[in-house]
Order: structure tokens, then C-alpha cells, then sequence
């Protein structure tokens, strides 16, 4: 009977160390978001759930020109890597590719 918990104890515990799928890859999240405006250095989308997601552009970020207002409304492939929302910034993460 020991031999049995302590087999089941070692499977649940090597299984623990599962990541879910949206983990994997580093913590890079993949949405199909719509551009609503830019302002203040945030970029602001919506998903499709109509939910808000407030992200912003490191330096070396190659997307599509987004601060003109000229693409608000269009649908991008955006690809971040979010992070903690702090009492300082809204943003949900860091953008680092914007396709069509």
C-alpha cells in the first residue's frame, strides 16, 4: 500500500510541473486585437470580447505606424509579452510585433 501512495505521489508531483499552453514561449501572449488610439505613449486595442488592452513599444519594436490615427479600427495580429500593472502604468504588456 506505501509502495502505491508513493508511486501516485511521485506522478502528481512530476505533473505539477506542467506549464498551461498560454505559458509556454516565455510568457508571449498572440491576440487578434483592434487598434482603438494612441495616447500618451500607449497604444490602446480591443479584443474580441470587446475588453480593453492597454499595451506600449519598446525602441527597437518594428510595427506599422499606429500614432498617426490613420489605422484606428483596423484588426492586427499583436504579439506581447505582458506584464504587472503597477500603480505607476496601465499597460498590460510590452508589444513586440504588429502584423495586418
Amino acid at each position: 500500500m506505501k509502495t502505491l501512495i508513493t508511486i501516485f505521489s511521485i506522478v502528481v508531483i512530476s505533473l505539477s510541473g506542467f506549464n498551461c499552453p498560454e505559458s509556454i514561449n516565455e510568457d508571449v501572449v498572440q491576440n487578434q486585437l483592434t487598434f482603438d488610439g494612441y495616447e500618451g505613449g500607449y497604444y490602446f486595442f480591443t479584443n474580441a470580447n470587446q475588453q480593453a488592452v492597454v499595451l506600449e513599444v519598446d525602441e527597437e519594436t518594428k510595427s506599422p505606424d499606429l500614432v498617426n490615427g490613420n489605422l484606428e479600427g483596423e484588426t492586427f495580429k499583436v504579439v506581447y509579452t505582458p506584464v504587472e500593472r503597477t500603480a505607476t502604468s496601465s499597460t498590460q504588456g510590452i508589444i513586440e510585433t504588429v502584423n495586418k
